[in-house]
């Protein structure tokens, strides 16, 4: 089985990197558990007037998680690493 850390996602600050609960900091996700997954740009005109950001969408097995991102390049870079 292959896994991406969270840690390891440059620029990701949703799901969040650190702090406590279930938002720990070395979070792994299961790449042979991926079934999809897609880039998206969520504008400030997309119900969201403060801040433009980008996504990457991964569909899994049992749930879906998304990954935002506040820059475009760090989006890429996490979405080029993907199997």
């Amino acid at each position: 089985m292959a896994y991406f850390a969270l840690s390891g996602v440059t620029g990701c600050v949703e799901p969040p990197s650190g702090g406590t609960g279930t938002h720990i900091y070395d979070q792994q996700f299961n790449e042979d558990k991926i079934v999809s997954y897609y880039k998206k740009n969520i504008s400030k005109s997309d119900n969201n007037d403060w801040v433009e950001y980008f996504s990457v969408i991964i569909v899994f097995e049992n749930y879906t998680q998304p990954f935002k991102f506040l820059t475009s390049g760090n989006r890429d870079t996490f979405y080029a690493s993907l199997p």
